[in-house]
């Protein structure tokens, strides 16, 4: 059997949900089950940044493109920009960055990845005018071929995309309108048969079908996408007999809104057709009562959570000590955006510390909100004591995490926070927000956090007043010797358990029975 776990891309800042999918990942690969990590939505980069992120498992990533330009496995060579590459195409790199200039005033300018090696190569006449670009594979070789015109505005628009495989053979290619709309996509398989395409969606189900037609195996399919046409269309994935396919529901709500809008249904298309997948996986308890009690069906959904505490996690814990922590850093690790209502949080920590000197706050992340909170920063007066300090990787930004006496997290909603796990680790108590979904699977109020009425930024700053003004910080003190129960309840023995059920239950005798009479 293969675990497929379908994931959007990889970028240089690392989602939450990405970071989880990793975590389900590296489990599945512990307890030897073959997985791969598949990305949907095609980026050059994505290869690099998955690999930069998670290096141990860089053998199991795949990209969909992969699958149909037949380039899953291929061996590995740093690929860079020197004279010997670049003679080669006979250019000669000259002393002005980044270009190589041909005998008839032709050049090329390239990008490299940022381990410096060639990401892409775009190729201009003596007009300057761009002719095409090549983009090469982190492996190596060339796998991309772009095509540009001009359209009615002036404006150098890409309209043709050609994927190659390793001999430089176009196996795919994107057609795209000059306003830029994908017009059509070719595939051609490896017996020249072209196939044609009018969506990225319906190119998305091929490769998968390609990539699972091997009757003799099993797959186990997690999707961890959230447009609703995709999962739509890869529900036709699951009438395969060898294919179980799940739709992992990261953050999904069904409480009304503040503002008296109609009930929000995130994720509807999966929960309103359960039945056209194998099952659905929330991230809590919580989470699957609410679905349950709006569907009235709990037949095949399941309430697993992504995270676990590895052995050597649990002995890093026990390295941490409380009296090495630094003295009233209050810290938030979160994406800027509007939903984390990070500003909240300041107003709170600027009215603690009025009372409090000592509490000051830090806030890692980036984000389209960075300039708002700035600015709120800037009207408190606190510059001094709130400070926006910008991304860490993860291990840096767990070793942070664990030097601060408390955590806060003021979302709006969410999935099932990976930021708590990380908090509970480093021995790091939180004040959350009781919102859906996730502060109430880890946090045990009043035993290792505080769960606090949402938007209630009164209490807030009152309770971090109180908790920082008790010069011993007993209380504080508590909470952290207290989080080891996270770790017991998120063990890893814990979560494989039910992964485990869940993998044998999708393929016994019903199971199967079942899609064969659909």
């Amino acid at each position: 059997m293969q675990a497929i776990f379908l994931n959007t891309f990889y970028a240089e800042n690392l989602s939450g949900a990405s970071y989880a999918v990793n975590k389900r990942l590296e489990l599945f690969l512990r307890h030897q089950i073959d997985a791969k990590i598949m990305t949907t939505t095609f980026y050059l980069t994505n290869r690099y940044y998955f690999e930069n992120h998670f290096p141990k498992q860089k053998d199991a990533f795949v990209d969909f493109t992969n699958v149909l330009t037949d380039t899953i496995s291929v061996d590995e060579e740093s690929l860079r920009p020197n004279e010997d590459f670049f003679n080669g195409l006979g250019l000669q790199i000259k002393d002005t960055e980044n270009k190589a200039v041909g005998k008839q005033s032709e050049y090329a300018q390239w990008t490299t990845y940022p381990d410096g090696r060639i990401l892409d190569i775009s190729y201009y006449n003596q007009n300057n005018n761009i002719l095409r670009t090549d983009g090469y594979d982190h492996r190596g070789f060339l796998c991309l071929k772009s095509y540009y015109e001009i359209n009615d505005k002036n404006q150098i628009c890409l309209t043709r995309r050609e994927h190659l495989d390793l001999n430089g053979h176009v196996r795919l290619i994107y057609y795209f309108t000059l306003d830029r709309d994908i017009r059509k996509i070719v595939w051609t398989d490896l017996n020249g048969v072209a196939y044609l395409f009018n969506n990225e969606n319906d190119l998305l189900l091929c490769a998968l079908k390609q990539y699972t037609n091997n009757n003799l195996e099993n797959f186990f399919v997690i999707a961890d996408l959230f447009v609703t046409d995709t999962l739509a269309k890869l529900s036709q994935l699951g009438v395969q007999n060898n294919v179980a396919l799940f739709i992992q529901l990261h953050n999904i709500q069904y409480k009304n809104t503040s503002d008296g809008q109609p009930l929000r249904i995130g994720y509807s298309y999966p929960v309103l057709n359960q039945d056209l997948y194998t099952g659905l996986i929330t991230l809590t308890d919580r989470q699957k009562q609410d679905i349950n009690h709006t569907i009235h069906c709990d037949n095949n959904i399941y309430a697993i959570a992504e995270n676990w505490f590895s052995e050597k996690d649990i002995n890093d814990y026990y390295s941490i000590n409380w009296d090495d922590k630094e003295d009233g850093l209050v810290i938030i690790s979160a994406r800027l955006d509007k939903v984390k209502q990070i500003d909240q949080a300041i107003k709170a920590v600027t009215f603690a510390h009025k009372r409090v000197s000592k509490i000051h706050l830090e806030i890692w992340g980036s984000g389209p909100e960075k300039h708002v909170l700035e600015q709120l920063i800037k009207q408190q007066n606190a510059e001094d004591y709130i400070f926006i300090k910008g991304t860490l990787d993860n291990a840096s930004m767990k070793k942070r995490m664990a030097q601060a006496q408390l955590h806060l997290l003021t979302s709006r909603n969410e999935g099932l926070p990976m930021v708590l796990f990380e908090a509970q680790l480093g021995q790091t108590p939180s004040i959350c927000y009781d919102i859906d979904y996730g502060p109430d699977a880890i946090i045990n109020n009043r035993i290792n956090g505080d769960l606090i009425a949402p938007n209630d930024t009164k209490y807030l700053a009152m309770r971090l007043e109180e908790l920082f003004k008790d010069p011993i910080q007993g209380t504080l003190r508590q909470y952290a010797f207290n989080t080891r129960q996270t770790l017991d309840k998120y063990s890893e023995s814990s979560i494989w358990s039910l992964w485990k059920n869940l993998v044998e239950q999708a393929f016994n005798n019903e199971n199967s029975n079942h899609r064969e009479s659909e």
